[in-house]
């Protein structure tokens, strides 16, 4: 399967649509990246739960999908070409979201993103971690997310 041939939030959302299913069913937009911040929405309607808030699975799979996607963004800026993976996530559920599911992740510091950049030169592997939060419509967090994704160079 091949990565979006380019960072932007277009190819994003087509690859997603193309080749993620619960991307698909969970009804996920990419709706902006900037360079610096990467925002990724799905209506509640489409994930919600019995008690008429996000689903706790619908709202982790948004934050996995955000941090997958900003380390492909940010991997095609440093142009990197490998198979990315997420290698660990961790969330605290801190209130319920009765609205629309919004997930933003921004992008790491220079130098983490030159360890990774040097590291995947080096050893054909790397690994980035980013922290991502899902906000209620007044700004309070519902969610916070800790995922480590790791590229590695393909197979020839």
């Amino acid at each position: 399967m091949a990565l979006p041939s380019e960072s932007s939030a277009p190819a994003l959302q087509a690859f997603l649509l193309e080749y993620v299913p619960l991307a698909r069913a969970a009804q996920i937009r990419v709706d902006a990246y900037d360079g610096s911040c990467l925002t990724l929405s799905a209506p509640l309607e489409a994930n919600i739960n019995d008690k008429g808030t996000a689903f706790g699975g619908s709202l982790y799979n948004l934050c996995v999908i955000a941090g997958w996607g900003m380390t492909c963004l940010l991997s095609q800026e440093l142009g990197l070409d490998g198979d990315l993976v997420v290698a660990k996530g961790e969330i605290d559920y801190l209130r319920p979201l009765r609205g629309d599911l919004q997930a933003q992740v921004s992008r790491p510091d220079s130098l983490s993103l030159e360890h990774f950049h040097d590291y995947f030169l080096r050893k054909g592997r790397a690994s980035l971690t980013h922290e991502i939060e899902v906000r209620d419509e007044s700004g309070n967090p519902c969610v916070r997310f800790k995922g480590k994704y790791a590229i590695v160079k393909a197979e020839v």
